[in-house]
């Protein structure tokens, strides 16, 4: 019987997302607009619901796929809200730049404030959220033996190249190139690891107790339908936070930044805390993990194809001294991230410092301060890595 309730409460919660998207078809294809906030709250929050709706669906999915193969599916469906973001950013800064003055244009710049936002927001919050949570609960450090190494390593070859793109000053073709073929190989490896039962909650299990029929065609069908909210409403969500921020002389810069990431990504955050809670937290930072290692390397190539696309030629993405040290920022936070889960048992320093530092840079948004967060950021880790050696030399001696 419990389980009867249970599975009601999560097919209702199913429905109830779904109907999120309801308010977005109506004001697209009936050609309605209110005050630009609540035009971008309802464009947010049906991103939000279609990304609950492919994250259960995306979980459910892992009955049909091998364990390790899913949680890079996951990582990559789930986060496809902040792809429809980033494609109406990065067609919009296409559509603005001239090849003939070569100038970052302020569309350009919300590309980056985007995708940058999202790979800190990931890890600052994500991580940290799990993290801390588990320890809460538990009161124990989170133990990830024997696992992530493969998105551990995909990381730092990602993170290596962020700080490239930092001092190159641009996003070139060929960069981008490299970081789509790093994450095609990603997926490869991913593909051939052993297959586990997964670990089904909520909806997701609801989906997943169905038959293999049934299940597959509920799986496709919310796949479809989220995807076709996304793409509705993605795009009138970018240009309601462009008219906010200018009604109330706010920097649209800091609201691509973290709002819209906010929007796009808070599913995959509360999933994997959900996880957390449910006593799997290894199964909630490693897609976590993954979708860090996605967003570093196939939302960053694929900006650069849409932008080149939009401009009707192949280009590299040109980026001003702001945005590389926005990059350069992600770059220091993602390292500091490695660093901090590379032993295999994180305990909560190791989420405080990751939410304490995020939280601390936010209201900081000069260049010259957010390069001062990117040396306190590479220091922590450099100490980290120093303070890991000498244990290592103690052990030994």
């Amino acid at each position: 019987m419990n389980d009867r309730n249970s599975h009601s409460a999560s097919w209702i919660l199913l429905v109830a997302f779904a109907c999120l998207g309801v308010p977005s078809f109506a004001m697209v294809f009936g050609g309605l607009h209110f005050h630009p906030i609540l035009d971008a709250f309802i464009f947010g929050m049906g991103i939000v619901g279609g990304a609950f709706l492919i994250s259960w669906a995306a979980e459910a999915a892992q009955l049909d796929i091998s364990a390790s193969f899913a949680i890079a599916i996951l990582a990559l469906i789930a986060i496809l809200p902040e792809y429809a973001v980033e494609a109406v950013l990065a067609w919009d800064a296409g559509q603005s730049y001239d090849t003939a003055t070569a100038i970052v244009t302020p569309e350009m710049e919300r590309v980056a404030a985007n995708v940058t936002g999202a790979n800190r927001l990931l890890i600052g919050l994500g991580w940290s959220a799990v993290i801390l949570i588990f320890w809460i609960k538990r009161r124990s450090s989170l133990n990830m033996a024997n696992t992530m190494g493969l998105e551990i390593l995909m990381l730092s070859v990602a993170t290596a190249v962020t700080f490239l793109i930092f001092f190159m000053q641009q996003v070139h073709l060929i960069v981008a190139a490299a970081l789509i073929a790093l994450y095609l190989v990603y997926l490869w490896l991913s593909s051939t690891k052993e297959s586990e039962e997964p670990e089904l909650m909520g909806p997701s299990l609801a989906i997943g107790e169905q038959s293999k029929v049934v299940r597959r065609l509920i799986v496709l069908g919310l796949f479809a339908y989220s995807a076709f909210v996304i793409l509705v409403a993605a795009e009138p969500f970018v240009h309601s936070l462009i008219d906010t921020g200018r009604n109330f002389g706010i920097s649209d810069f800091l609201l691509i930044q973290w709002i819209a990431p906010l929007a796009s990504e808070s599913p995959e955050i509360i999933i994997a805390v959900l996880f957390s809670l449910r006593a799997n937290p290894v199964a909630g930072l490693t897609t976590l993990i993954s979708a860090e290692v996605n967003q570093l390397t196939l939302l960053v190539g694929s900006m650069v194809g849409i932008f080149s696309l939009s401009a009707g030629d192949l280009l590299s993405f040109p980026l001003n001294n702001m945005q590389s040290v926005e990059f350069l920022l992600t770059a220091a936070v993602s390292l500091l991230g490695i660093i901090l889960v590379l032993p295999r048992v994180i305990g909560w320093k190791s989420g405080v410092i990751l939410l304490v530092m995020f939280l601390a840079h936010l209201p900081f948004t000069e260049t010259d301060q957010r390069m001062l967060f990117t040396y306190g950021y590479i220091s922590i880790a450099a100490v980290l890595i120093g303070y890991q050696l000498y244990k290592k030399y103690l052990s030994k001696s």
